[in-house]
């Protein structure tokens, strides 16, 4: 058996005969944990505390190990011979009455057990049987390390896998994506951009009603428009400290702060002075951090509505965004960014973001020195979008038909290249087309009454060969 090879190995021996007793002990095991719930209360807090590491201690290793034991039963033919057609499916035929295990959960550890049976993956397999793995994890190392493997030839395969492994297990999953793309935007930039790319083409936003009465929303975003999102929202969504609203009817106490939606409904008025000078009676913000986000979501979309349809005020940017990245990075186009909350971005995605969003880049050059911190006064202004808007229309990009309120205001030669915030060098694209135009390096022709497109790739000053 060639398992006997790869996934078993190195495990400990156990003692002769001793199988048919390691299986009725977990068994009795099993009938055990169904006694915890009624005998909870005869602990005490330290010993629940025990009670509940141990537990966990199961939840892990027992995911860790029916991973291998299913690897095992797939080398040695146990699973060809039943009448399932794959491995999840026996390993799913195996999920007894009752018991509470995820369809979703069955297939992970039944494509890392899989992946496991290759001897190229005996990293992982050593890793889950050690513990110090879990199935989750071994699922990202695995596919990851497929993305990595390719642009790093000298590195071999389990020296990319011991790159994963090393990660905090606490970073989980999202620990091990984030390295994969800040290799990507190290060593293979041109593979960075196009990967976004493609996770632009395919987004999604659905929601879906509850049995609570409750939509839930559920959007799949490209790393650049979740960071122009994260950001927007953080920044609307920091408690509020507030006052009791004066019922007295005396219009001076009131004059001080104006109600909001969110603070009626608490009954509660915001005084920002009170905040900024942390005291006062000022009660505390109670809603939860969901919430928060919840409000700051729907004042956006309200901010935007009214942007749309003409009842407000036009908004010069769609949010704040601090970047990092090299002083190359942004010139050249090769490489990648970094936001504050921690997000990869390739570079294309970067320079999109400096005519769209409140961009503050913190370019730096020789040894982590700051060259330059953006400027606000960098974004069209409200004026030179309102002119843009009477002059375009809409998006000027060849064939779209897409209305001003669905627009950004995009730099023709970028300010990363010497361009000037001017209506002389704007033009209106849609979200879409301002995406094409960065990653191919689009030109226009600007006149008084409207703005040609030259389609030909790379013209676009300080776009590279490699720039998105």
């Amino acid at each position: 058996m060639s398992l006997e090879h790869t996934v078993l190995e190195d495990a400990p021996p156990a003692a002769p005969g001793r199988g048919q007793e390691v299986l009725a002990i977990l068994q009795a095991a099993a009938h055990v944990l169904d006694e915890v719930p009624g005998a909870v209360h005869q602990l005490g807090n330290e010993q629940e505390g025990e009670l509940v590491t141990a537990l966990l201690r199961l939840h892990g290793r027992s995911a860790q190990v029916t991973t291998l034991v299913t690897a095992d039963a797939a080398d040695r033919g146990a699973v060809r011979e039943s009448d399932a057609a794959t491995t999840a499916q026996w390993l799913g035929g195996h999920v007894g009455d009752g018991v509470p295990v995820e369809p979703k959960s069955v297939r992970m550890m039944a494509a890392v057990a899989d992946k496991c049976r290759d001897r190229k993956n005996t990293v992982i397999a050593a890793a889950l049987r050690d513990g110090s793995c879990s199935v989750e994890s071994a699922r990202t190392a695995l596919h990851q390390a497929d993305k990595v493997a390719p642009v790093i030839p000298s590195a071999d395969r389990d020296e990319v896998l011991g790159w994963f492994l090393q990660i905090d297990p606490c970073l989980g999953a999202a620990g091990l994506t984030l390295l994969t793309r800040r290799i990507l935007a190290r060593f293979a930039p041109e593979k960075l951009s196009k990967d976004d790319e493609k996770l632009e083409r395919t987004e999604s936003l659905s929601w879906s009603t509850t049995a609570t009465g409750m939509t839930r929303l559920v959007a799949e975003l490209s790393p650049a428009n979740a960071a122009i999102l994260k950001e927007a929202i953080n920044a609307k969504s920091a408690p509020r400290p507030a006052k009791p609203t004066d019922t007295t009817g005396n219009a001076d106490a009131t004059a001080t702060a104006e109600v909001t939606g969110e603070g009626a409904a608490f009954g509660l008025r915001f005084d920002d002075d009170a905040s900024a000078n942390g005291g006062g009676d000022s009660l505390k913000d109670e809603r939860s951090p969901g919430k928060r986000r919840a409000d700051a979501l729907m004042e956006l979309v309200g901010v935007g509505a009214r942007a749309a349809t003409g009842d407000g005020g036009v908004q010069a940017s769609a949010a704040t965004v601090l970047l990092t990245m090299d002083l190359e990075a942004l010139i050249v186009g090769v490489g990648g960014a970094t936001t504050a909350t921690g997000d990869t971005l390739d570079a294309g995605a970067a320079r999109r973001l400096a005519c769209s969003a409140d961009l503050i880049p913190a370019v730096l050059g020789g040894p982590s020195a700051p060259l330059d911190v953006g400027r606000r006064e960098r974004l069209a202004t409200k004026a030179i979008r309102a002119a843009a808007i009477l002059r375009d229309q809409g998006c000027t990009f060849p064939g779209c038909d897409r209305p001003p309120g669905f627009c950004e205001v995009h730099h023709v030669v970028p300010w990363w290249a010497g361009g000037h915030t001017s209506l002389a060098d704007s033009a209106l694209l849609c979200g879409r087309h301002h995406q094409t135009v960065h990653r191919q390096g689009y030109m226009a022709d600007i006149q008084p009454d409207g703005v040609t497109w030259d389609l030909t790739p790379g013209r676009m000053p300080g776009h590279g060969s490699t720039a998105a």
